[in-house]
């Protein structure tokens, strides 16, 4: 019930004779083609011809007019996309899609910003290009992948979660959200579509409320849109702000939404009271699922279908019990609230204050400012005063963080000095700090869009809709921390929405205790595995220092917690893609 397309084009010979020959052989129809490029699809995946310039594949919805997808352009729209090709389709459509072009000689591939349809790129050895928005349908297409690329797995581990266009499996990379690949008769190149430093202006004077009220009609219109794709959707409950924000849109749509939380033995992790509380005001059903052991095998791979390795162990009890709920609900969409914090400009740090500082000088809106961070994090004006100043010393843009803990010193020492680079995260200049954070949220969510469930239904993160995320770029930082409170533009937009109690909370439910009972629970098997695995093999760990962190009766920290669970996935990751990779059939092109 999940959408799948498959992208030929040819760089020698006619695509649509070889799409056809794949086509006899798989759950795909050939839909659209001309000599170079053919497009085959599921039965679930929609798409539109764009007369005379290409295709859309997935959904897509106006900027402007009715909440519902279009199975159609218009005359004017088709001959925009015509005359100025992707930009067109930037201004006019937002959705979840990927657009294939021809125009002026170049053929074009272009996944929208919210990443919402995956796309993979693969060649065969015939040369002909495959993009698929998996990779066993780069395999059925004959695209030669090789075996586990432990270069790019080594600088995956080390970069934390930063999304790049190389993936771990040799012969296979990522079109990230945003980005086009080109093909021209000179060759081939990426380029940057959207960017979001587009829609960050120098601030002048938003009002408050008015930016409450935009974003409360532009969330709502969003969601309303994604509902009209479906008729039971399952969201997904945490007890906090985003998902209580998508859920009370989804209430209000045409659709008949349930819901599902998830709760830990420890007090920490547990958000029933919130999620109850919500259920009830919205009049829709609730499941409440608890995170057990019994449903974590460390032998299993989350992410397995991915071409490099995503996800945490503990996620395994999280997937295992929304799949559940979906059948027993009949459920035909999962929704999230994933990416609230990211696009509501949520922030611990001083950056608010150093934004505001260089925008409108010292004043009164500066000390402003300075008293909302302090209410927010607790911290004292000159501890936050120093904090911003240092901010706006240092060089425009967002340094990324490498993550090295449990890496073998030797892969540490290589990789370091490793540019941690995404098109997004080059600032111009002038740029505002608490901007260039807001952005690398952004870019952190990218990864964090394929889970496991998505194969058994499609997965809609409604607040990374693109008129969302434009919206709320367009915010000065310091509004989202107006008041001491974070996302304080989402709360009042949704104020009149929510149970008081959700609106008013300042602190945030983890799951990282049930993490904690993980390790603590299956230490020896995770040492071993951990000690004796591929990973290990290959000089990618520091086993010396994973040894005594596993020690009977120590207390490993938060931070140890994730990063073993994170390993012990990547480990298990590994031995799926060696067996899927050795029981591939013979591959022709």
């Amino acid at each position: 019930m999940t959408p799948s397309y498959l992208i030929m084009v040819a760089r020698s010979g006619t695509a649509r004779q070889e799409a056809e020959a794949l086509a006899q052989t798989g759950d795909l129809r050939l839909a659209w083609s001309t000599p170079r490029a053919a497009l085959l699809v599921n039965d679930h995946c929609p798409f539109i011809e764009i007369d005379g310039s290409g295709v859309l594949i997935g959904t897509v919805f106006p900027h402007h007019g009715p909440a519902r997808a279009l199975d159609r352009l218009t005359d004017s729209e088709a001959v925009a996309v015509e005359r100025e090709g992707a930009s067109a389709l930037l201004h006019s459509l937002w959705g979840g899609y990927v657009a294939l072009l021809e125009r002026e000689g170049a053929l074009e591939v272009m996944r929208d910003p919210s990443g919402a349809l995956a796309c993979y790129r693969g060649e065969t050895r015939a040369g002909t290009v495959v993009l698929a928005s998996d990779v066993d349908l780069l395999l059925a297409a004959g695209a030669q992948i090789g075996g586990i690329d432990w270069s790019a797995l080594g600088r995956i581990l080390y970069s934390s979660g930063l999304p790049t266009r190389e993936t771990a499996v040799d012969g296979v990379t990522a079109l990230l959200p945003g980005m086009a690949w080109v093909l021209t008769p000179e060759g081939e190149r990426h380029l940057v579509r959207w960017s979001p430093w587009e829609f960050v202006e120098r601030p002048v004077g938003r009002e408050f409320g008015a930016a409450a009220e935009t974003l409360r009609r532009v969330v709502g219109h969003s969601v309303a849109s994604w509902a009209s794709r479906t008729r039971r959707p399952l969201v997904s409950l945490s007890g906090g702000l985003d998902s209580s924000i998508v859920a009370a849109c989804l209430a209000r749509s045409a659709a008949t939404p349930s819901a599902i939380t998830m709760f830990t033995d420890d007090p920490a992790g547990d958000e029933r009271d919130f999620a109850q509380q919500l259920a009830g005001a919205l009049r829709i059903p609730l499941t409440e699922s608890r995170y057990r052991l019994d449903m974590i095998d460390i032998e299993r791979a989350l992410g397995a279908h991915l071409p490099r390795p995503f996800g945490r162990v503990q996620a395994q009890a999280y997937e295992a019990a929304h799949r559940a709920a979906a059948a027993a609900q009949g459920a035909d969409a999962f929704f999230t609230g994933n990416g609230g914090d990211n696009v509501f400009g949520y922030s611990q740090s001083a950056a608010a204050l150093a934004d505001r500082a260089l925008a409108e000088g010292p004043g009164a809106g500066a000390f402003a400012t300075l008293r909302d961070v302090g209410r927010q994090t607790g911290a004292g004006p000159l501890r936050i005063t120093r904090a911003a100043l240092r901010l706006m010393r240092q060089p425009p843009g967002y340094r990324w963080k490498p993550d090295p803990l449990f890496l073998h010193p030797d892969l540490v020492a290589s990789l370091e000095g490793l540019a941690m680079a995404h098109p997004w995260l080059d600032a111009p200049e002038g740029a505002l700090p608490g901007k260039a954070a807001h952005i690398a949220g952004l870019v952190r969510v990218q990864l964090n869009l394929e889970p496991d469930r998505s194969r058994m239904l499609p997965v809609i993160n409604p607040l990374l809709s693109q008129p969302i995320v434009e919206l709320s770029l367009s915010i000065p930082s310091w509004q989202w921390r107006e008041g001491g409170r974070d996302r304080a533009v989402a709360r009042a937009a949704f104020a009149a929405d929510l149970p008081p109690a959700i609106v008013a909370r300042r602190a945030k439910g983890t799951p990282d205790p049930f993490g904690a009972q993980i390790v603590e629970h299956l230490r020896a098997p995770i040492l071993a595995r951990l000690r004796d695995g591929q990973l290990a093999g290959h000089g990618l760990l520091d086993v010396p220092a994973i040894e005594p962190a596993l020690l009977p009766g120590r207390q490993t920290t938060g931070l140890e917690n994730v990063r073993l669970l994170e390993l012990i996935n990547v480990e298990a990751w590994l031995e799926s893609w060696t067996a899927r990779l050795n029981e591939a059939p013979v591959r022709c092109a």
